[in-house]
């Protein structure tokens, strides 16, 4: 009968932690009765980047060895002459890859075992690569300020430490930092806090370091002069321009009053036509007026007193007829008493004077369907005129029922007068 002995496959306890380029070795030894002629020993690897991909290592079967996955390719062996009870390997020059869960599978027939995998995990340690110290924000005194460290590379991850070089303690009071992140802050900044900070970054197999030199800015006086030159500069424009602005308004506003002034029509109307004299005047106003739109003007200037004066003598009662045909003048008298003389409301008689005499022109002009008006303007069309001219005495014109007209005339300015 034959004796069957129960496989046992002993690792290590422990994980096994390497820097990386360095020799890994991965232990694994097992317990049999039975003779190594049968023996296969299969070595896997669940990298830690990809945990679904596991990948053979290397496999020792009937006497030979093969090799596993390309990355392992010439770096990895048995540690002992096979066959053997220990089934040990290396890997040489570890790189960050090879980092994972290994593996260790024995059979060796006619033995069969209840245990015959053997698991070890491998870290591949990485010492923190340079640090990159940066500076954010103002250098300006007063401005707040953080200074930053990281390393790109560094298993297990490194830790970072700040410290200023050239003062004493080693940071400000006020400094706040973050030795995972790799920050710290300095607040309110002075000239004080210029110099040489440095960051330490360690981690369990190495550690590197980075310099970073900061100069805080002081204010010069010139920058406050030229910030007051510039804001009373500012001030000075800003009150020029609305002065301009409010000349300009007031420009505007009184030239556009002149233009309405302009505008405003000038309104002539016609003179009402005079009374329509008695019986006893007929002849002489039948020669004078000849168009029922005949006007009379003054051809000399007059005052009013001449017809209020009580001193005026009315007794003379003649005029003369200028003709502007053949300039002859022609001399019209009434007779009456010489004597006779008006009363007044009073009961008094007015003393003799001497009789005063208006030189009257009457001048035909168109008809009222030849006058047309255009923005308050009367104009006319082309027509011949024939003016006549009286010598009329004011004791006549009372007679007659005369009456002032004043008349609108143009100046040279263009006004009504």
């Amino acid at each position: 009968a034959c004796l069957v002995s129960p496989l046992e496959v002993s690792v290590s306890s422990g994980g096994i932690q390497v820097a990386r380029g360095q020799t890994a070795i991965l232990p694994c030894t097992f317990t049999t009765s039975a003779a190594l002629t049968n023996l296969n020993v299969i070595w896997m690897v669940i990298p830690l980047s990809n945990a679904n991909q596991p990948e053979q290592v290397i496999l020792y079967q009937g006497g030979q060895i093969f090799g596993g996955a390309p990355q392992f390719y010439g770096r990895v062996g048995f540690a002992g002459t096979m066959p053997t009870t220990s089934a040990s390997i290396f890997i040489n020059n570890t790189q960050l890859s090879d980092t994972g869960t290994y593996q260790c599978l024995v059979n060796n027939l006619p033995d069969r075992g209840g245990r015959n995998i053997g698991v070890i995990g491998l870290t591949v340690l990485v010492p923190p690569s340079a640090p990159l110290c940066r500076i954010q924000g103002s250098l300006d005194v007063g401005s707040d300020i953080t200074l930053t460290c990281n390393s790109e590379e560094g298993i297990p991850r490194p830790t970072y430490l700040w410290e200023k070089l050239d003062n004493a303690p080693k940071l400000p009071p006020t400094a706040t930092q973050d030795q995972v992140q790799g920050t710290v802050t300095l607040r309110n900044i002075s000239t004080v806090s210029s110099g040489r900070y440095q960051c330490v970054a360690s981690n369990a197999i190495g550690t590197n370091t980075c310099l970073l030199n900061l100069q805080v800015t002081a204010p010069h006086p010139r920058s406050v002069g030229l910030i007051a030159g510039a804001v009373a500069t500012g001030t000075v424009v800003l009150f020029v321009c609305i002065v301009l602005v409010a000349v300009a308004l007031v420009y505007w506003k009184n030239k556009h009053k002149e233009e309405e002034e302009e505008e405003i029509p000038n309104e002539i109307r016609e003179d009402d036509l005079p009374p329509k004299c008695s019986s006893s005047t007929k002849a002489f106003h039948g020669d004078a007026s000849s168009s029922e739109n005949d006007t009379l003007t003054s051809s000399n200037t007059y005052n009013s007193r001449y017809w209020n004066d009580p001193k005026a003598n009315h007794a003379t009662d003649s005029f003369t007829h200028f003709s502007n045909n053949n300039d002859m003048r022609q001399s019209f008298s009434r007779s009456g008493s010489t004597n006779a003389r008006p009363v007044y409301a009073n009961g008094g008689h007015p003393s003799p004077a001497a009789p005063k005499t208006l030189v009257v022109t009457a001048s035909t002009a168109p008809s009222p369907q030849e006058m047309a008006r255009s923005n308050g303007l009367v104009s006319r069309k082309p027509r011949p005129q024939h003016t006549r001219s009286y010598a009329v005495s004011q004791a006549t014109l009372e007679r007659i029922g005369a009456v002032p007209v004043m008349v609108p005339a143009q100046s040279r300015a263009g006004s009504l007068v």
